[in-house]
């Protein structure tokens, strides 16, 4: 990992991208933590035109490194996302969630998993990788296997394995790190840490600040050939999210400075 590599999702600072105005400025306070790029997400897409997006980020120092498209969008309309991506020049992408499915209806999945497949072949040809971002839900059991396997098992999709929601969902974020990269499927990733409280509530934590241990993840990551390492933040219960990705963006920059 190295420091440009170190990104952070744009959703984590939602609040704070209603207007162009509002994106100007907290692109300029990214730029100030130390970031050098994003992954734009939470953001309207019809906020501005995309060049215009790609030339606020630049003249700070950053660079658009990846996005996530809607999900009912990318799947009906796969053009439409090479289009847009190819206006910010961006060749990395994920699939969020997985939006109106019944992931209890084994027909409906089987659908979802073709349809998810078509999409990546239609961003393939563009010179386009789209991954899969998880959340906790595809660690339900269907015919005794979990659906984040047989996502990965029955499509080409590459991974954004979300190291929080992996261990919501009962997994292990170590193993599921090393799965994809050893597939050569790892060019995203979402770090965020999984913290207990002294009321037994489960949130999220900046890295460093819970119980996952982030050392080897990083490291298995890096093996694997990361592009880029994405913090994200999805609540930050009060506090200014700033400080939140800021405190994550430290913990990182530790890390790259011990190699």
């Amino acid at each position: 990992m190295q420091l440009e590599q170190i990104s952070v999702n744009l959703y984590s600072l939602r609040d704070f991208l209603k207007t162009r105005e509002d994106f100007v400025a907290s692109i300029k306070r990214l730029s100030a933590i130390g970031f050098q790029s994003v992954q734009l997400s939470g953001v309207a897409p019809g906020l501005m035109p995309e060049a215009d997006f790609v030339s606020i980020c630049a003249d700070s120092g950053i660079k658009i490194t990846a996005t996530h498209e809607p999900s009912v969008q990318l799947l009906a309309e796969p053009q439409r996302s090479v289009e847009r991506l190819g206006r910010l020049g961006v060749s990395l992408t994920a699939y969020p969630s997985p939006a109106g499915i019944d992931l209890a209806d084994e027909a409906a999945v089987s659908r979802w998993l073709q349809d998810l497949d078509r999409a990546a072949a239609v961003l393939r040809a563009a010179g386009i990788t789209l991954c899969y971002h998880n959340h906790h839900q595809e660690f339900t059991r269907l015919g005794g296997r979990l659906l984040l396997e047989r996502i990965y098992a029955e499509t080409s999709l590459a991974g954004e394995p979300d190291t929080y929601w992996i261990q919501a969902g009962g997994g292990n974020p170590l193993e599921w790190t090393k799965r994809l990269a050893e597939q050569k499927r790892l060019p995203l990733i979402h770090l965020k840490d999984y913290r207990v409280t002294a009321k037994a509530e489960v949130q999220f934590a900046e890295l460093g600040a819970g119980n996952l241990d982030f050392d080897p993840i990083l490291e298995a990551a890096t093996a694997g050939g990361c592009q880029s390492f994405i913090i994200e933040q999805d609540t930050t219960y009060g506090r200014d999210p700033f400080e939140s990705v800021a405190e994550s963006f430290r913990f990182l920059q530790s890390r790259v400075a011990r190699r």
